[in-house]
């Protein structure tokens, strides 16, 4: 959950005084009562209304320091999970919130990408017919290579392969 923290965090301080205040209004926007910090029944509210898929166990993983209280900081972090993490396993259904699988065939050609958590596909506990999987990070770095020449994405993986 660090890794996320750090990445809303940067977004924000480089991000335009429009995409603050977007932040801002969101964190005020659960903190109903006004008090500075977003309180376990603010958030329950705030997915009863939203329509988010998120658990509601999530609200302890984004209380890093365990105050029972989100501040403007880890509020930040649901944000930013809301905003860019909305994929999920389709092995067990988990939220995909840090490196996942996609399979490559289905990110080139289909209106939906077929994405694993790391142990499902570590544990082949799914059923595709596409067998080319990379994970998030090696296939932007696949992809970034193709567009530079190579459009053979064979190649391509062969020399991004470990």
């Amino acid at each position: 959950m660090e890794e996320l923290n750090q990445a809303a965090i940067a977004y924000y301080n480089n991000g335009s005084q429009n995409l603050q205040t977007l932040a801002l209004d969101f964190f005020e926007s659960l903190d109903t009562n006004g008090d500075g910090g977003v309180s376990w029944s603010e958030f329950i509210s705030f997915l009863q209304q939203s329509g988010y898929d998120i658990d509601p166990d999530m609200f302890n993983v984004l209380d890093e320091d365990g105050d029972g209280y989100l501040d403007f900081r880890e509020v930040l972090t649901l944000y930013y999970i809301i905003k860019t993490r909305f994929f999920s396993c389709v092995g067990c259904g988990e939220r995909l919130l840090g490196l996942y699988f996609t399979c490559v065939d289905c990110f080139d050609r289909a209106n939906d990408t077929f994405d694993l958590c790391s142990n499902c596909y570590a544990e082949k506990q799914f059923r595709h017919r596409h067998t080319l999987f990379l994970d998030n990070h090696m296939l932007l770095i696949a992809k970034r290579r193709q567009a530079l020449g190579n459009h053979n994405l064979s190649q391509v993986i062969a020399r991004c392969a470990l």
